[in-house]
């Protein structure tokens, strides 16, 4: 019997850029009612969500692990803020500069993985998403529009995750090289 799960592949910032992040989340969970965000890891999506049979999990895990990529390590940078301002489901997120460069390490990964979901990558680093209300995101974008923010971090890795016990758990480190 086959069993699907959710696994999805992100770049994440190092230590001290997910406790800014997440200083921003909980900002949102403790005056904007949005505690989604912060429950979750400050991470940069590169292939969303998508389900796989878990029985051929260790298929996945080894074609992740042994894709061949030519993308080298490389800086992004992040500056200020963003939106989504999307009816039912507004977000906000820290807005990277360098949106290129996530998005070839993006176009090399995809077909390697046999993925096909999109073409254009949106990448950005959410702090408020899912359960940040529409007037709420009103009244924070309201004062996040003009908030500055500025960071950078090393992509010298990309992760694969799997969803289980109601939270993402690393599953498998990939180095660039």
């Amino acid at each position: 019997m086959s069993f699907m799960s959710l696994y999805f592949i992100a770049v994440v910032p190092h230590q001290e850029l997910r406790e800014k992040a997440r200083n921003f989340s909980r900002d949102f969970a403790e005056r904007f009612n949005s505690v989604k965000s912060y429950k979750n890891f400050p991470h940069i999506t590169l292939i969303k969500p998508f389900s796989f049979d878990e029985n051929k999990e260790d298929e996945l895990v080894d074609k992740f692990s042994q894709m061949d990529l030519k993308t080298t390590p490389f800086n992004v940078n992040l500056k200020d803020f963003g939106c989504f301002p999307n009816k039912n489901n507004p977000v906000i997120f820290i807005t990277p500069e360098n949106k290129e460069e996530l998005q070839k390490l993006y176009d090399e990964i995809q077909p390697k993985m046999n993925f096909h979901f999109y073409a254009k990558l949106n990448p950005h680093l959410t702090i408020a998403y899912r359960d940040l209300s529409p007037e709420n995101f009103s009244l924070a974008w309201e004062e996040y529009k003009t908030k500055t923010f500025e960071d950078s971090f090393l992509v010298d890795k990309i992760c694969l995750f799997k969803h289980y016990n109601g939270k993402w758990n690393l599953l498998k480190i990939k180095n660039l090289e």
